[in-house]
């Protein structure tokens, strides 16, 4: 029979009879395979000494020793009396140890911290190195167990540290809870003293003493040695802290050597040649020294063993972080800084032509829309003290650049030549001259469409993430149909730990998801972009983690249509129709204005003449 199966079978028939004492009974089962104690704290009448005296069954033939300390309780009773033959024959002063406690294999001693300082320095040397020392000889204890039990912790400052260090696992016992249990338990004819547990499925001393050599063989893979040192850290963390100057949190040297012993222990018996992290929670029972630090304990194992265990978050956040270098790198070579120019708007109506016939002429933007290729007579006009008045038709068309108008050629009559009785043409315009429409400059952020080479590149790193996260899945798929299966199947710790493990697969599951989502977004971005065109809010977001004037609320509205999301955040309707006098109708034109004129426009400024002095410059810092 396996040893896992042998013990499984062995703990059932120890609960047999017992109710609600599965865990109590499970860890003082696995002490005593570990060679360790363990203490039991709880009030009267909580089974504490039935648990123990139910452990001695699973022993063969083993010897058990209890006692109920006192503070009158002497050495005699503990470990034997004098030997009054020896004494008077042979000098000598030995006790008679048989059937006393330095005879026994299941050691049972209730109200410990009762005892005298003679009993209790005797047993710090009994716990720790299994050895008595009888008069002039030194005697190898034979025990394999000692349970102690109180429903006190020892008193501080009363030299019972290193007593209390020795027990190395500390579990609090309590009455039973589930009404099911207590009924049957108030109810029905127990025989829980009596010896029902199988001959075949008693330790034997032979299997004992192999099992102690093959669990010194159990390997202790990295994930468990990180484990521990970070609860050490923290530990040592919460120790530095001021505010727990009077609450430390001392954890002796040897006590994480027997702490990973009974790892070992738990590993073995559950047919393993490797501790795993599921034998990690047991550490919990093992560090706190008062009963206010459980909860402090249980929580820092808990979390060490979710985010320090098996735990794939460092390499996401690695690719996430490569992710956001990735972006910026495309924003780089899929965008460039343009200069713009637009006409400038005199009275809402108006574009200036400027140095035409040492004037500066106005045209209307309904007229300047219309032209085209071909020469036409339009209107322009002329300021005088700020009334426009219409001037003689000019025959014009569209200029081939932009911002531009061309004129045909105007022939005017000058001084009369008497000598031709005709006047004289003078030539004011010649054909085909270019003048320029007077414009506001800004920059604007345009995208590039990169190079094929690029492209292929980008195709790469998105391939090359991919197969990462491809891998990461597969990785967890494995974990857990494998190591979950064997966390479930762990005899000795309660599988409800086994969340933690479930959680943290379905936290990293999320996240390689999101990155995922992120790694196709970014190829469809660089994939669809198209030249010039302008930079939208929704686009550089993605790029930069900046936000002037929380200019993300802003996205795909038009200013002319104010509604709830824009006009109660930034803009009044007042304010918007201010937009458009100077061709700011959306939210593209928006972020292309330089921040001193959005200050200004936003607090209301009207003095448009100004606009030309302010500089032009991108919004994106």
């Amino acid at each position: 029979m396996a040893v896992k199966q042998k013990i499984q079978n062995l703990l059932q028939h120890l609960n047999n009879g017992v109710y609600e004492k599965n865990e109590a009974i499970t860890l003082a089962l696995l002490s005593a395979v570990a060679g360790e104690s363990i203490f039991l704290l709880g009030a009267p009448g909580v089974a504490k000494s039935l648990i123990a005296r139910r452990l001695k069954f699973a022993f063969k033939d083993g010897k058990t020793f209890e006692y109920l300390m006192s503070r009158f309780s002497t050495p005699d009773e503990i470990f034997g009396p004098v030997s009054i033959s020896k004494l008077k024959d042979e000098d000598k002063y030995e006790r008679i140890v048989k059937n006393y406690l330095p005879d026994a294999e299941i050691v049972f001693l209730d109200e410990i911290w009762k005892a005298g300082p003679s009993i209790q320095n005797s047993l710090l040397t009994v716990i720790n190195e299994k050895v008595f020392r009888n008069g002039e000889q030194e005697i190898k204890v034979p025990m394999k167990a000692l349970i102690s039990a109180s429903n006190e912790l020892p008193a501080q400052n009363e030299g019972l540290e290193a007593l209390w260090d020795r027990f190395l696992v500390r579990l609090v016992v309590e009455g039973v809870q589930k009404q099911e249990s207590f009924n049957a338990m108030i109810s029905e004819n127990l025989d829980s003293y009596k010896d029902n547990v199988d001959n075949s499925l008693k330790i034997t001393n032979a299997e004992y003493e192999q099992w102690s050599k093959e669990i010194d063989k159990i390997e202790i893979p990295a994930n468990v040695f990180n484990v521990i040192d970070v609860i050490r850290k923290k530990l040592q963390a919460h120790n530095d802290n001021e505010k727990n100057t009077e609450n430390q949190i001392y954890i002796s040297d040897r006590r994480w050597r027997k702490i990973v012993r009974l790892l070992r222990t738990s590993a073995f018996l559950n047919d393993r040649n490797a501790v795993d992290l599921m034998d990690c929670f047991l550490i919990k029972e093992c560090l706190w020294n008062e009963e206010g630090q459980r909860n402090l304990i249980y929580q820092i194992v808990r979390d060490v063993i979710q985010n320090y265990g098996y735990n794939i978050t460092p390499k996401l956040n690695a690719i996430e972080n490569e992710l956001a270098d990735f972006w910026e790198i495309i924003a780089q070579k899929t965008s460039y800084i343009k200069n713009i120019a637009i006409p400038k708007i005199y009275d809402n109506s108006y574009f200036k032509i400027l140095d035409v016939l040492n004037q500066n002429l106005l045209i209307e933007i309904e007229t300047y829309n219309e032209l085209d290729d071909n020469y036409s007579a339009r209107n322009l006009f002329a300021d005088n003290r700020g009334y426009y008045r219409s001037n003689t038709s000019y025959r014009i068309k569209a200029g081939k650049q932009v911002n531009t108008i061309s004129f045909d050629e105007r022939i005017k009559q000058g001084e009369y030549d008497y000598n031709t009785r005709k006047y004289k043409e003078v030539v004011e315009i010649k054909r085909d001259t270019i003048k320029k429409v007077e414009v506001l400059t800004f920059k604007k952020t345009t995208t590039n469409i990169p190079y094929d080479t690029v492209i292929n590149k980008w195709n790469d790193k998105v391939q090359q993430i991919l197969d990462i996260t491809k891998e990461l899945k597969s990785n967890i798929e494995q974990y857990e149909k494998q190591d979950l299966g064997v966390y479930n199947s762990n005899i000795l710790v309660n599988k409800d730990n086994t969340k933690v493990f479930i959680e943290n697969l379905q936290h990293s599951l999320k996240f390689i998801e999101k990155l995922e989502i992120e790694v196709k977004r970014i190829k469809n971005f660089y994939e669809q972009i198209k030249q010039d065109d302008n930079i939208s809010l929704s686009m550089l977001n993605l790029v930069t983690k900046q936000n002037h004037f929380a200019l993300k609320d802003l996205i795909n509205f038009d200013f002319k249509q104010p509604n709830e999301r824009n006009e109660n955040k930034f803009f009044t309707k007042e304010k918007c129709k201010s937009l458009e006098k100077f061709n700011v109708v959306n939210s593209n034109d928006f972020l292309n204005i330089s921040k001193e004129l959005i200050s200004k426009l936003l607090d209301g400024d009207r003095n448009y003449e100004r606009f030309k002095e302010i500089e032009k410059e991108m919004i994106i810092a």
